[in-house]
């Protein structure tokens, strides 16, 4: 716990640490107590026209299965629920924490993105965690990268260099160029941002591969936005060229209860996800 804490000191004194937008932070706030009512959300979004326009486009997407047209902000909030509402709201805001946008921030918020919809697919499918929990965590789960790249981006971009062009891992490159992870960045963040104890807890110990953590549900979690990540990689979302069938899921799959049938169905749903909404943030 010590070492944690002055880790975190350490991160804090180093980094310029983004602030979220001032409406994310109400609607977060507000989202805190469960008996918040849809009205009140629906006037603190309606304050930024922005948000209200995505919230909108996002209600009446394929991804959400409307088969009508939303009209306003209530149907809207109505149709998604509120979990989903203040997903899209994090994930509208994820752009204001970058610094520059040049290529390298958007292959990095393209994989963000990607982690998010594939997660939230692949838990609706195997029903071994909760989809909007899988979308906020794979959305958040490199947060990180972008404060490392907002901080060091010439440091970063050789980093990024070894990782794409010399298919160096990624936490292997990262060692190389830095004195902490992005991990540990990002549960700080999440952290500071009054997210869940479980995201600072899951993003801390989320090593892209099955985990041994105590927790079913976090171990869960950290399965299914690791293969978010690597479906990521084989279609090519956040990634320069597709890594095709040459990339193996490992035993993600199989510790997600998901046969070769059902893992081709979720691939294929996964693809024209991608392809169907890459724009929708």
């Amino acid at each position: 716990m010590q070492q944690a804490r002055n880790l975190e000191e350490v991160i804090n004194r180093t980094l310029d640490l983004p602030v979220l937008p001032a409406t994310t932070q109400r609607v977060l706030g507000m989202m805190a107590d469960p008996d918040v009512s849809i009205e009140k959300i629906k006037k603190i979004i309606s304050t930024d026209p922005g948000l209200t326009t995505k919230i909108m486009k996002v209600a009446n997407s394929a991804f959400y299965g409307s088969y009508r047209n939303i009209q306003n902000p209530t149907q809207a909030i109505l149709r998604l629920g509120l979990n989903s509402v203040r997903n899209i709201v994090v994930a509208t805001s994820m752009k204001n924490v970058y610094k520059r946008f040049g290529l390298t921030e958007k292959l990095i918020w393209e994989q963000m993105i990607g982690a998010a919809v594939a997660a939230s697919i692949i838990a609706r499918d195997t029903r071994r965690s909760d989809p909007e929990d899988a979308f906020i965590g794979g959305l958040l789960h490199d947060v990180g990268k972008v404060v490392l790249n907002n901080e060091f981006p010439e440091k970063f971009a050789l980093m990024m260099q070894s990782v794409y062009n010399e298919m160096v891992p990624y936490d292997v490159a990262e060692k190389e160029h830095f004195d902490f992870s992005q991990r540990d960045v990002g549960a700080y963040i999440v952290k500071k941002w009054g997210f869940p104890e479980s995201l600072e807890t899951l993003i801390r110990g989320f090593n892209g591969k099955e985990t041994s953590s105590r927790d079913e549900n976090i171990q869960n979690l950290v399965n299914t936005i690791a293969l978010a990540d690597i479906m990521c990689q084989k279609f090519g979302m956040g990634w320069r060229k597709p890594g095709g069938d040459e990339i193996s899921y490992g035993g993600l799959p199989e510790s997600l209860g998901l046969e070769k049938k059902g893992l081709e169905a979720l691939d294929e749903k996964v693809r024209l996800a991608f392809a169907e909404n890459a724009d929708l943030y």
